[in-house]
């Protein structure tokens, strides 16, 4: 710089000098003001000072103090008309601590599409950010963004940054590989996984805080995910929000009959309730739904989960550990010893696991698991094609759930005259609902289709339901299932006994106005 040439300077000189605002910071406006003394630059530790000279006492005493803190101090003296020019440089920084104060009021009310703004504008200044600010305010303004999970995907143009929002991946913005590695090793670091390894596949989890729209303080905890690809590395996120607690079965959206026939079957004593799922369909949701509604001081309930997602006062909870070879097999090998009224394994597997909790149901106690199929009835021919003896598996079940997720309607919805074909389907569903059904359905030729307001987000949809099927395993199909029948003649013994499948669950919501004919068919 130029003033490190000479030590009076004059008005001219003051104008062209930049200071530095951390050195500003270092003492306040009214200290400054006082002894006429204002920090302006730092070099290494070396402390420029401008001042008149007037109190040299005083400013003896500040000199001590930044000594004692290692700074080595340079004196630059002016006339007091020009220092007091400089006191601008208080005002300037006033300003941009006002303007930062506000970005980040900003920053944290910020919802949905408005957090999505964000995101964008702070990749753009990205250079105003420490790595680590950045990438923890990136995070941070996901989640408020409604996400559920946070994508970093490497490809040939560079790392794509994707929400999962409303279980639909959208395209935010796009790093280069070169600027993407730092904040990879951020992300790395936060997460406590290996930083110098990028060829096998880690995973853990940190938690931030974020604040609700009353200003409340909540923790998020997030699940990470690297993988390693053929050239680059790929990241996911989920957030999980533990301060929400555990949702209702309502709130799920399980209606009417499939919500009596969960509730009934949760309060047999024994036999078993299988979820059946696709990845991301609420599936730890309901099952942690279904715990909370059978705890109570009289029941023993222990789970083994793998990972433990939520901490459940009064159950016993344990997580699976492979490499220390506790696993399924293992761990339910000694829980009956526990004296255990419910048990609940979080995936069927093996056979071995499935013949395990089988066992468990037909000895008087209630197992809740899930299992991989493509819908409810399809979970007795996976059971059967893994080994299980029918004779087994018939008296053993109580209850199957098959569930995926759809976008909710928003408030802005509005209503449109159905179609010929939208006609013919829906009454077609109804028709054969209101034979078996006592409850009777009604359909007034109009359906929903999603509007748009900045609420939403421009979308039409915010958040998401839970479609349905419940496949009351009743004595009939018990029977059946025993004597080997087909999975079709179950089906339609099933049927007269009233049950509706998914995309029929679909129907029932969308006549209720909670989603649209279109997201049942995107799922379906």
């Amino acid at each position: 710089m130029a003033i490190e040439l000479k030590t009076i300077l004059e008005l001219d000189d003051i104008k062209a000098i930049k200071p530095n605002l951390d050195a500003l910071r270092i003492i306040s406006r009214a200290t400054a003001e006082k002894i006429e003394a204002i920090p302006f630059d730092i070099n290494k530790k070396e402390i420029y000072v401008l001042t008149t000279n007037n109190y040299p006492n005083l400013l003896k005493i500040l000199e001590d103090k930044l000594i004692s803190k290692w700074y080595k101090v340079k004196y630059f003296y002016t006339e007091e008309k020009s220092f007091f020019y400089a006191f601008k440089w208080y005002d300037y920084l006033k300003q941009l601590e006002e303007k930062s104060r506000k970005e980040e009021e900003e920053f944290k009310k910020a919802r949905w599409q408005k957090a999505i703004q964000l995101i964008k504008k702070l990749y753009e200044e990205k250079q105003k950010y420490t790595e680590w600010q950045f990438i923890i305010d990136l995070i941070r303004l996901s989640y408020q963004a409604g996400a559920s999970d946070l994508h970093f995907q490497p490809e040939e143009i560079g790392v794509v940054m994707r929400l999962r929002k409303d279980w639909i991946l959208k395209t935010i913005l796009t790093f280069s590989h070169s600027e993407f590695k730092k904040y990879l090793l951020k992300l790395k670091y936060l997460s406590w996984v290996r930083m110098n390894v990028d060829w096998l596949p880690q995973d853990w989890r940190f938690d931030f805080e974020v604040e609700d729209i009353n200003g409340d303080k909540k923790k998020i905890d997030v699940r990470v995910s690297f993988m390693p690809g053929l050239r680059w590395e790929s990241v996911v996120m989920r957030f999980l929000d533990s301060s929400k607690g555990i949702m209702s079965f309502t709130q799920i959206w399980f209606l009417d009959d499939s919500l009596d026939i969960l509730q009934k079957n949760l309060k047999k004593t024994y036999w078993m309730i299988l979820v059946t799922w696709p990845t991301g369909s609420w599936k730890t949701t309901t099952l942690y739904s279904m715990l909370s509604w059978l705890n109570d001081p009289w029941k023993k309930i222990i789970t083994l989960e793998d990972p433990v997602e939520y901490e459940l006062p009064g159950i016993q909870q344990s997580q699976i550990n492979e490499k220390k070879w506790y696993t399924y097999e293992e761990w339910l090998k000694a829980i009956l010893r526990q004296d255990p009224d419910i048990i609940m394994v979080w995936e069927i597997r093996t056979k071995e696991t499935a013949e395990i909790a089988i066992n468990a149901a037909l000895t008087w106690h209630l197992v809740l698991s899930t299992l991989h199929t493509n819908s409810a009835i399809e979970a007795i021919s996976r059971l059967l094609n893994m080994g299980i003896k029918s004779y087994l598996l018939g008296p053993s079940l109580n209850l199957i759930i098959w569930q995926r997720l759809v976008r909710k309607l928003h408030s802005c919805y509005s209503l449109k005259e159905a179609n010929y074909s939208e006609k013919q389907e829906i009454e077609d569903f109804i028709k054969k609902y209101n034979d078996t059904h006592s409850k009777k359905l009604n359909f007034d030729w109009k359906i929903p289709i999603p509007t748009w307001c900045e609420e939403c987000g421009y979308e039409g949809y915010q958040w998401r339901i839970a479609i349905v099927e419940t496949l009351d395993i009743n004595d009939d199909i018990k029977n059946m299932i025993s004597q080997q029948k087909s999975i079709s003649e179950i089906y339609w013994v099933a049927r007269q006994y009233g049950f509706i499948t998914m995309k029929e669950d679909g129907y029932i919501k969308v006549l209720k106005r909670l989603t649209t004919l279109d997201e049942v068919r995107r799922v379906i």
